[in-house]
């Protein structure tokens, strides 16, 4: 979301915060995941050392299929899209909480940064860490 128009209650913008931060995390998975497939094939187990990614991934699709790009994915799925969500949320509430003329002070010599914008990034990163 921009943050140019005008904003509706907190707990609105945090909940939409928390579905796009569901897709964010389940996308960033499903795309990832066959890389770190291939990747974890060439380093760890036998048969795959030494080849590249090209003759690692057709090895794979050839003996185990689609399914063997995507073995062991539930639980990365699960908590990438609890990890995303949760900083979403916590940065979208945040930022609507504080939309009043505190939050929207600038401070000096940084081009513009608000209040709002600072504080919201504290909340998201501490959300981060205990996540």
């Amino acid at each position: 979301m921009t943050h140019n128009e005008d904003r509706s209650h907190w707990f609105k913008e945090g909940a939409i915060g928390l579905g796009v931060g569901i897709l964010y995390g389940t996308t960033n998975v499903a795309v990832g995941h066959p890389f770190d497939t291939v990747k974890t094939k060439m380093q760890a187990q036998q048969g795959f050392e030494g080849s590249g990614m090209f003759r690692t991934f057709t090895k794979t699709l050839r003996t185990q299929g689609i399914v063997g790009l995507y073995r062991g994915c539930i639980p990365p799925l699960w908590g990438s899209g609890i990890y995303r969500s949760t900083q979403f949320a916590v940065f979208e509430a945040g930022y609507t909480f504080l939309d009043s003329s505190f939050g929207r002070w600038e401070f000096p010599l940084t081009g513009g940064v608000q209040m709002r914008v600072v504080i919201a990034e504290i909340g998201r990163a501490s959300c981060r860490e205990r996540v």
